[in-house]
């Protein structure tokens, strides 16, 4: 099986080699182009010189002559040309250089001399392309050309050679990612993939999965808090009923009103553990039954705190409601009674006598707002994202001697998210717990403000 670093290494070096491939080529053609416009200047401008020498010998003898013919066969002996002169009626007057034998390895000019505007002759010029010149020019395009192909060489090296390690660092976190998906398959939360430098897609890659891992954790330790919190708050009623019924049918203990009534107790406990942990399992699957009524929500929210006014007597807690204008919303009345009276029960255990408890309700804004503050013992902020989590309890024995299985405030939550409500919890320890709900509006009030506005 190939590994990805393979794959993409093979990627790297055929796109390198096409571009050093292309860009070779572009490189030859292009000076074959360029030499090829060099060469034919090179010619022009002899072809312009020798015209040029052909005239002022013409002009400084008055005629064609001895000097000017000299002058023309030195021309031709240098440059390695066949120069012939031709006469106004196109007669060879001379020549000079050798004669061509095979005029396919020739190009020839012909070059019109005009001397004060009469036509007093004709050069023709033959150029040798197999002359030292043109080798020479030859010798330049192959040493150019040689050049280049050692070069694309040089290059198509160094992209096989870069490419390699280039690849096994680009796909080292992918390779890491799934060696230590791997292992979380086996169990292994602790694992966590080292973040890459930079800030591109395999970068967040690393850090979402990272982020996964950790949240698997945390679920993994809700889910062994949770099956030793069941068996915990199980365990204690169920012993103590069977201890119970065991002292009944042995005869050490008499089934009398105030025995019955202690063995109820635990019945009741156990029954109230299972009613919500099925309200748990509605909330989290969506299938709560909810009514969707006009609930005018301060009169429910003094309907419970009149109810438990003798709760928190005994407790000797002050308690206050702020609340002077009717506020309505839409939902279950049962249920946000459900709601105030947890948040009551809670803030009632964990606050000491002679604290304080208020319940605002209010609409400050466009939402209403029900609010619970206390002046309790607070919750420790490492504890403060988990309140919400079923069974989750920061000091897990204070909390049993409490009561409680640490479901109400999930409970609230799932009933809050259900009208379409938000949930938020502030709290520092030894300064207390403020619990905001915010409900929206029934929709014809949010119309009238509409239009108020």
């Amino acid at each position: 099986m190939k590994h990805i670093w393979v794959k993409l290494a093979f990627v790297i070096m055929t796109v390198g080699a096409c571009a050093v491939l292309f860009s070779s080529l572009l490189s030859v053609k292009e000076m074959d182009v360029h030499f090829s416009m060099y060469a034919d200047e090179v010619r022009n401008q002899h072809n312009q010189e020798i015209s040029r020498v052909a005239l002022e010998a013409y002009q400084d003898n008055q005629g064609w002559g001895a000097e000017a013919y000299h002058k023309l066969e030195a021309v031709s002996e240098v440059l390695g040309l066949h120069i012939t002169l031709l006469d106004q009626q196109q007669q060879v007057k001379n020549e000079w250089g050798k004669r061509p034998v095979h005029t396919s390895n020739y190009s020839i000019d012909r070059i019109p001399l005009v001397s004060k505007g009469v036509m007093i002759g004709q050069l023709v010029i033959s150029h040798d392309d197999r002359s030292a010149y043109m080798t020479l020019e030859s010798h330049f395009q192959w040493a150019h050309k040689n050049t280049t192909l050692w070069t694309m060489a040089v290059l198509l090296i160094l992209v096989i050679i870069i490419s390699i390690p280039l690849a096994r660092t680009m796909v080292r976190p992918v390779v890491q990612v799934s060696t230590a998906a791997q292992r979380v398959a086996r169990g292994n939360l602790s694992i966590r993939v080292p973040e890459p430098r930079g800030k591109d897609e395999v970068t967040s890659l690393v850090a979402a999965f990272n982020n996964l891992v950790q949240s698997l954790e945390h679920q993994e330790e809700l889910r062994k808090r949770l099956t030793s919190d069941i068996a915990h708050e199980l365990r204690t009623p169920l012993n103590t009923l069977l201890a119970q019924v065991e002292g009944m049918i042995d005869g050490i203990w008499e089934a009398t009103p105030k025995n019955l009534d202690s063995t109820r107790s635990e019945v009741l406990r156990l029954s109230r553990l299972v009613r919500d942990l099925d309200q748990v399992i509605q909330v989290e699957s969506g299938s709560l039954q909810m009514r969707s009524e006009e609930v005018e929500l301060r009169e429910v929210v003094k309907e419970v705190t009149e109810s438990m006014s003798a709760t928190f007597a005994r407790a000797q807690v002050n308690f206050h409601f702020k609340g002077d204008h009717a506020v309505w919303i839409t939902g279950d009345r049962q249920r946000l009674a459900q709601i105030v009276a947890n948040l009551l029960t809670n803030a009632c255990k964990h606050t000491p006598a002679g604290g304080e408890v208020v319940v605002t309700v209010d609409k400050p804004s466009t939402m209403v707002r029900l609010q619970v503050k206390d002046s309790g013992t607070g919750i420790d902020q490492k504890d403060l994202p988990y309140v919400f989590e079923r069974f989750y309890r920061g000091d897990r024995s204070r909390a049993r001697e409490r009561g409680g299985a640490g479901l109400g405030l999930t409970i609230v939550k799932g009933i809050v998210e259900a009208h379409k409500g938000i949930i938020s919890l502030d709290s520092s320890v030894g300064e207390g717990t403020t619990i905001t709900i915010l409900f929206p509006p029934q929709p014809y009030e949010l119309y009238e403000a509409g239009h108020q506005n």
